[in-house]
């Protein structure tokens, strides 16, 4: 049996047999749906069509109903499945945040040499030669220095885990000129009974190692925190008038024989 579709006359072929008074169908073509019915047992006739609607593009697919089905079932063809494609919008906001991750990695690379020129960053920040750096000018005089008071000078031993004995002098730096200083550079000297040199150690202010630190570091754990470019930078790049700086150098194992030390500015640069 032909049973055509009222509202796009798509025909579809069906095993009479098995249609039912009240059976539904759907067309695949326009998903009008509609029931045959019998006219007189001889006659097919059609319930009346809704009103028309733009049927889709792809060509019919015929429909052929498969077990018998309750009365009220509705044969139709499942549509094909569609593709998924990712969601456009996520993709813009994955690009824009890539981006953003770029622009920030590009400022930084520019930025962080500039920066280290003033705050000391590891394996970014050049270690510069402190002695050019305090020696470029003429030498200095008393007259250069004279106002550069030593202030609450201490000198003590601590005894270090790894290291043995040491004589510690530490104490402040301050500017009494009327103008500002910098790089202050200090001398500090050990002598024995007859005044001869016994050591000397010649050291940038700015820096100083906790008790602590004296007594459980290295040797080259404390050098290095005695001559942190960081802590120059910092403390000693640029002293007011009435400020100061802190300082602090250390012996390493001094011999029996040191009987006094002495204590000396021998530099202090105007800040250009």
């Amino acid at each position: 049996m032909t049973v055509q579709c009222p509202n796009c006359s798509t025909k579809y072929r069906f095993d009479e047999s098995r249609l039912k008074k009240d059976l539904k169908v759907r067309c695949t073509r326009c998903e009008h749906v509609f029931s045959p019915s019998f006219l007189n047992d001889e006659e097919d006739t059609f319930q009346k069509p809704a009103p028309p609607r733009e049927p889709p593009s792809p060509d019919p697919w015929e429909s052929y109903p498969g077990e018998e089905s309750p009365d009220d079932m509705r044969v139709e063809i499942t549509p094909q499945q569609k593709t998924s494609w990712p969601d456009s919008a996520k993709l813009k906001k994955i690009g824009a945040l890539v981006g953003l991750l770029i622009l920030i990695a590009g400022s930084l690379v520019l930025a962080l040499p500039r920066i280290a020129e003033y705050v000391y960053i590891p394996f970014v920040s050049s270690e510069p030669d402190t002695t050019e750096q305090v020696t470029q000018k003429k030498e200095f005089t008393e007259e250069d220095v004279r106002e550069i008071i030593l202030d609450n000078v201490q000198q003590y031993f601590v005894s270090n885990d790894n290291i043995g004995q040491l004589f510690v002098v530490e104490g402040r730096a301050v500017n009494e000129f009327e103008t500002p200083r910098s790089r202050i550079k200090l001398r500090a000297v050990l002598y024995d009974a007859q005044e001869q040199v016994v050591q000397e150690r010649e050291f940038l202010a700015g820096n100083a190692a906790s008790l602590f630190q004296l007594q459980v570091s290295s040797r080259e754990e404390l050098e290095s925190t005695l001559t942190s470019q960081l802590g120059i930078l910092t403390n000693n790049k640029y002293i007011e008038p009435g400020g100061s700086t802190p300082f602090m150098t250390v012996f390493y194992n001094p011999p029996e024989k040191v009987h006094e030390f002495g204590l000396e500015v021998i530099e202090a640069h105007i800040p250009e």
